[in-house]
């Protein structure tokens, strides 16, 4: 599996990118293209990768910020027609061969849907923890509520005690809110 860095001048990886975020996500689970565009050309900390094989067949997409002491995993998709296939286990164990630093994500509950349990399964046979601490994500945008969430990680963030530290840190850097 390759992580191919992707930036503004890939329109092709962009696009393919661009359509897999709106079929994977909820409008109320991310951000407007255009404020993802903005990040991508002024936040340096924020990260877009395409997910690609060997064969150079795009299978997804994931998003991160590096947040110095560890990075969060804003949203990661495989394309429908490529799940499966081991396609995300492949990604995230780049991903996590990638780098040193603790990963961190949010997932949706596991009582929302049967997706949603599949999710915390797939996850946790990567080998991330699921964590059940008062984690709910904010909304990228006026008029949507915030959504109850999950917190998963990938080595030590000493949960529970930094979980607080940590979860302030996600919301002022990547959602530029407060916690409530």
């Amino acid at each position: 599996m390759i992580l191919k860095k992707v930036t503004l001048d890939n329109k092709s990886d962009l696009e393919f990118i661009e359509k897999l975020y709106i079929e994977s996500f909820p409008r109320s689970e991310r951000r407007p293209i255009l404020e993802m565009h903005h990040l991508m050309e002024d936040e340096s900390r924020f990260n877009m990768f395409l997910l690609e094989t060997k064969e150079n067949t795009k299978v997804g997409f994931v998003t991160y910020w590096n947040l110095g002491d560890f990075i969060f995993i804003d949203h990661f998709a495989i394309s429908s027609e490529q799940r499966s296939g081991g396609y995300g286990q492949k990604a995230v164990q780049e991903l996590i061969k990638q780098t040193s630093l603790p990963l961190i994500g949010e997932i949706e509950l596991p009582t929302v849907s049967d997706l949603a349990r599949r999710r915390v399964k797939f996850y946790e046979k990567q080998g991330f923890q699921i964590w059940d601490l008062p984690y709910q994500q904010p909304p990228y945008e006026e008029g949507f509520d915030p959504i109850p969430m999950l917190t998963i990680t990938y080595r030590d963030l000493n949960f529970p005690t930094n979980f607080e530290t940590v979860r302030n840190t996600i919301y002022s850097e990547v959602y530029k809110k407060k916690y409530k």
